[in-house]
């Protein structure tokens, strides 16, 4: 933004100058945004709190912008009021954070991002300058995209400083996922509702939008990501796909911002206002870059010293009367994680090291076989010991699979806490699944389904081997070991026999709690969203048929 060319307007004279965009291809407006012939504006700033509306020339000049639709129609509202339009996919992602996560994970073992020295703006981070707590001045190069990242020649520099930023931003929605969780969101996400010109159907009868945002791009992952109805927008709508929204006024406008600094108690701060590719952007010193970055920086230093170099691995439970299905749930992981890749990434990129969790070959592992419904019941628990209380871990049962990448689900685990995992109701469910097995009722029941374990948490430490082989299935799967407990949204899953298929979506995974054709002799007639599992299924045994071609 800083080497954009800006005309300057001072004066409602000014506003003149100002091209009205033609709304009918204001797609190509926002395009070029980032193109040297593209318009953008200086409007000026005020305080919100002290406007002097007779005299005051940015607001008079925001006045008269908004009244001779210089701009496109501005809607402010929340995200709930899109979410059904996102469900049914006529209004499309805003991407999340599927690749965010890949990249985190692929950097975070290495070091962690560098403080927010001058030269780095606005890279945000430097790869080739890989810090850690014994060298915390030391370079370790990275081989990454088919490119050294430490070399210097002009070809591999542009590479390095995709990764530089892709990273910082990366460990940014760490950060700010955790920021939203406990203080919410402090600035909405802003920028405009757009045709997607890449669409087309076979009839040419369907339309799909999408959102194009600036600031908060992050923001805007970690917003769909959490799926909250609550969540602030500020987007223009020249295509009034917000329909049941009023265009707002400049008072309204203002407004908006002004109750957004009361409810953070800041009465003296000003917001500047520019116009590029048609749109008008909103700063705020409250934002100012210069007061996140240094705590991006302090959050991931810590997260990478729990990582304790080691990356990211997942554990799968395994059972001997399941047929192999935990084969097919490590080929979905594999492969919805592959395909959040980008187009022209190469192929060594970040895939966590998945184990399967065989309490036969665990030899601390002495409890007696009775009263659980699969082998790795009580062994799940044993995970941090076996990672010698380093590093993160994550657990799922052998029956969820995954159409799209869980690495998002990573940032939700808070470094303080000693666990994540998704906090289920107090669901009602058939007395008996698999084939005519007990289900017992529990509080906490499919809470321990998935984890994410912080191994080297001081309750963590508490999960010995002798706890394990001793403690209840209560005292374990209630966590009584702990109550520093990370909560993953429940939406990432959709739980067979508990879910609604007609009302849950945008899932990721698919949990068949109460069993499916991997049991033998099971009747499935009443199983739901079997289809996913054929789809899974399908594409892992046709991949398997042309490498063996």
């Amino acid at each position: 933004m800083a080497d954009f060319k800006f005309t300057n307007i001072k004066t409602v004279e000014d506003v003149d100058k100002i091209i009205a965009e033609d709304f009918t291809d204001i797609e190509n407006a926002f395009s070029i945004r980032n193109k040297e012939d593209s318009r953008h504006y200086h409007l000026g700033s005020l305080n919100v709190n002290r406007v002097m509306k007779d005299i005051n020339p940015c607001y008079l000049i925001l006045k008269k912008i908004f009244e001779e639709k210089k701009i496109p129609p501005l809607k402010l509202f929340t995200y709930g009021d899109v979410i059904n339009d996102r469900r049914k996919n006529t209004m499309l992602s805003m991407h999340g954070l599927k690749h965010h996560s890949l990249v985190y994970n692929t950097f975070l073992p290495y070091g962690y991002t560098c403080g927010p020295t001058p030269e780095m703006y606005p890279i945000g981070t430097n790869t080739s300058v890989i810090r850690t707590e014994e060298d915390p001045n030391g370079e370790r190069p990275i081989n990454y995209y088919g490119v050294d990242v430490d070399a210097e020649d002009s070809q591999s520099q542009p590479q390095k400083d995709l990764w530089d930023s892709s990273y910082y931003h990366a460990a940014k929605a760490h950060w700010l996922t955790q920021s939203i969780l406990e203080e919410g969101l402090w600035a909405p996400i802003q920028g405009i509702i757009l045709k997607d010109t890449s669409w087309v159907d076979e009839n040419n009868t369907e339309e799909k939008y999408k959102f194009f945002v600036h600031p908060g791009s992050v923001r805007s992952g970690v917003i769909e990501e959490m799926q909250d109805p609550t969540m602030m927008c500020h987007f223009f709508d020249p295509h009034n796909k917000v329909p049941e929204v009023e265009p707002a006024t400049v008072d309204e406008f203002l407004d908006y911002w002004k109750d957004l600094l009361e409810k953070r108690g800041i009465e003296q701060d000003n917001l500047s206002f520019i116009i590029t590719g048609g749109v008008i952007e909103v700063s705020s010193e409250f934002a100012n870059v210069s007061d996140f970055r240094p705590k991006i920086y302090e959050f991931n230093k810590r997260v990478h010293k729990l990582a304790k170099g080691k990356p990211l691995n997942i554990y799968i439970g395994y059972d001997s009367t399941h047929n192999q299905l935990e084969d097919l749930t490590k080929f979905s992981i594999e492969d919805s994680i592959r395909q959040s890749f980008s187009h022209n990434q190469k192929t060594n990129q970040f895939i966590p090291e998945i184990k399967y969790l065989d309490y036969s070959k665990i030899s601390e592992y002495n409890r007696e076989y009775k009263n659980q419904s699969t082998a790795f019941t009580y062994s799940r628990f044993l995970i941090p010991y076996l990672e010698n209380y380093e590093g993160f871990s994550m657990f799922l049962d052998d029956d969820i699979l995954f159409e799209e990448s869980l690495l998002p689900m990573f940032y939700y685990l808070n470094p303080d806490d000693a666990v994540a995992c998704i906090q289920y109701p107090q669901y009602e469910h058939d007395s008996v699944k698999f084939n005519g097995e007990i289900n017992i009722d529990y509080p906490c029941k499919l809470w321990s389904s998935l984890m994410i374990f912080n191994n080297g948490h001081e309750d963590c430490k508490k999960l010995t081997p002798e706890v394990v082989n001793t403690w209840t299935g209560a005292q374990l799967h209630q966590f009584e070991w702990t109550n520093k407990l990370s909560k993953i949204p429940e939406h990432y899953i959709f739980t067979e026999g508990y879910d609604n298929p007609e009302t849950k979506w945008g899932c990721s995974g698919y949990h068949y709690t109460r069993g499916g054709p991997w049991i033998d002799n099971m009747d499935t007639s009443n199983i739901k969203r079997l289809s996913h599992y054929e789809k899974i299924k399908t594409r892992r045994d046709n991949l398997n048929n042309l490498k063996r071609g």
